[in-house]
Formats: structure tokens, sequence, C-alpha cells
């Protein structure tokens, strides 16, 4: 199977980001998408005729003054449960992360899959209170679940934290760690951020996939390519 995460970043650079899902449709099992308003879900759809779309609002992020949310397309064949919505933190002015969780079966098996936008404050990605309790609140749903997992997305972190490393003390493996991926962002990035800031920092990471010990890796890749300001975080894998 192929999983692909992705932060579309609004869909601001549409005709290179259709481009990329239109090349993997027939690679790819399902596709977890973060930063998607309603119009975008329903673009998407048109170009993914053949998987089930399930889609949860987020709230309206006061900077952007757009709307978030998160999406799930998985292919028509493949069973699957409906989508959960699960808050990953209790700001109340921020209302973008939340988890998105579902299952899947593989055969006779069950893989249970996250789907995550993390708190996006502070900016430097760091730990705070908050996000240790949000890495927490994203492992609460799967401790008593018995099979494959599968938790990925934009957790807004940098790989040294302690929020990061409490999916490694829960078992999970840090895919970007084992294959010392050197970054999860772009140029996009980094020109966007760094107007008119003297003192910018370059930040390389804030995605990840996690995975659970009985996933068998086929292969795992971080393309760097410019369909978003984040790079899609794309696993092959069998159970």
């Amino acid at each position: 199977m192929r999983i692909i995460y992705l932060n579309c970043w609004q869909g601001n650079i549409w005709d290179k980001f259709q481009d990329f899902i239109r090349k993997q449709v027939d690679l790819t099992d399902v596709f977890c998408f973060q930063e998607i308003s309603p119009e975008l879900f329903s673009k998407i759809s048109e170009i993914l005729p053949d998987y089930n779309g399930q889609y949860n609002m987020g709230g309206k992020y006061y900077p952007h003054g757009v709307w978030y949310g998160q999406a799930v397309f998985v292919r028509n064949s493949i069973e699957t449960s409906v989508s959960r919505k699960t808050p990953i933190f209790n700001e109340s002015k921020d209302k973008i992360g939340f988890m998105q969780h579902l299952s899947i079966k593989q055969g006779n098996r069950t893989i249970f899959v996250g789907n995550v936008h993390g708190n996006p404050h502070p900016g430097n990605k760091q730990d705070t209170p908050v996000r240790i309790n949000q890495s927490q609140k994203i492992l609460d749903p799967f401790k008593n679940k018995s099979g494959p997992k599968i938790i990925g997305g934009d957790f807004n972190l940098l790989p040294n934290t302690k929020s990061i490393k409490l999916f490694e003390k829960a078992g999970f493996r840090n895919l970007i760690k084992d294959f010392n991926i050197e970054k999860t962002r772009n140029e996009i990035t980094w020109k966007f951020h760094s107007k008119g800031k003297k003192n910018f920092v370059r930040q390389y990471y804030a995605d990840y996939v996690f995975i659970s010990n009985d996933i068998r890796i086929k292969n795992f890749e971080v393309p760097d390519i410019e369909i978003s300001d984040h790079l899609p975080l794309i696993l092959d894998f069998d159970i």
C-alpha cells in the first residue's frame, strides 16, 4: 500500500499540486491532506473520483482569514471507517489543531491511520506545555488499538522536541529520523516567511510520519518539490 501526507498550503500552487496528485493516483491508496478548505476539498474530489473523500472542518485562522480543514481520500476498493475528528489542543483563538483518524482494511487486517495538523504557535516550533499535551492527545486514541498504526502530517514541531520524542517513547518509529530526511519544508516557505524579518531562521522540519513496528516499509521518501510550502511524505508499506 501507499499513503501520502501533505500540507497543501490551501492549494496556492494549484497547477503543480494537481499535477502531482494525478501522477500519484495509480500508485497511491490513501491521501492525507492538511490545510484544506471546503472549496479545495471539492476540487480535489473532482480529480480523485475513485476515492472515498472524508473532510473534517477546522476553525477560521485569524491571521489568514481562511477556514482550515483536513481530508483523507481512500481508494474506493478499500474498506474504511468514517473519519473521526479529535481536538488536540484547547486554545480558543486557534482552532486549526486536530487529528482526523480512521481505520482501513488490508486483507483481514485493520490499519489505524491518523492525519494530524498541530498547533502553529509559537512559530519557533519548540516545546510548550500545550504542545507536549497535544502529543499525548494524538497518542491516546491509538493506545488500545491492536494492529498496525500510522500517524502523520504537519505537527509544527522540530525534531529535537520532547513533543516528538513522546511518539518514540510510545514505541513508534520516527521515519524522518530513521531515514535521515534533511527537510520537510522548501524554498517557498523561507521566501514567504522571511519577508521583513531581520533575524529570520530557516526551519527545516514540521512534518512527520510515525509507524508501529508491525508496518513493513518498502520505501519512504520526501521529494524536494514545490507543490506547496511543505514537502509530501510518501510511504510504501505492507503489513
